[in-house]
């Protein structure tokens, strides 16, 4: 019995099956939060040589960053920009190979431009040599002194000749410079 005016509530299971379900989610939020931690790490790991550039270092000469054994640049899609604006701030001169006719494998790649410079270069993860040849519509000197939009294309030496020209390239595109 109980006094008058007084109720005493009876622990109900109620409340029991709440404090279950709290730990349950709590368990749950604290797993998922360790997992997205774990996923994070892992995509930062998967990326760092992306981000930090080391991907065009080459593994045989440390000494040099970004060039191969025998001294050629190590390019990728990453560092190609790059690249380009070094070799317009050069100054270099257009020096085709005595084998190699840019001009056949420009147009054998359906491009117009005039060709302003163009480098051997070892090119992505299958370590090949390639052509980088750079070509614009405009004058070489107009683009050194205000910049603009070039033309890339990277093509195996075999450009030009019977080699189809899908199976010669190897990457086109394009990429702003700034003027020196």
């Amino acid at each position: 019995m109980s006094a008058p005016g007084i109720r005493h509530r009876r622990p109900s299971s109620r409340s029991a099956e709440e404090g279950f379900r709290a730990i349950h989610v709590g368990i749950a939020l604290l797993g998922a939060a360790l997992a997205g931690l774990l996923l994070a790490f892992a995509l930062s790991q998967s990326t760092s040589d992306i981000s930090r550039g080391t991907s065009a270092a080459s593994i045989e000469n440390v000494n040099t960053p970004g060039k191969n054994a025998s001294g050629l640049p190590v390019v990728t899609e990453t560092t190609l920009g790059t690249e380009v604006q070094r070799l317009i701030d050069s100054g270099s001169t257009l020096q085709a190979p005595a084998n190699f006719d840019v001009n056949r494998c420009l147009q054998a790649q359906g491009f117009t431009d005039t060709p302003l410079v163009m480098e051997e270069i070892e090119w992505g993860a299958d370590r090949g040599r390639y052509w980088l040849i750079v070509h614009a519509p405009n004058e070489r000197d107009a683009l050194r002194a205000g910049g603009g939009l070039v033309n890339v294309t990277v093509v195996q030496p075999s450009c030009g000749s019977a080699t189809p020209p899908a199976d010669s390239r190897a990457w086109a595109g394009s990429a702003t410079i700034g003027g020196i």
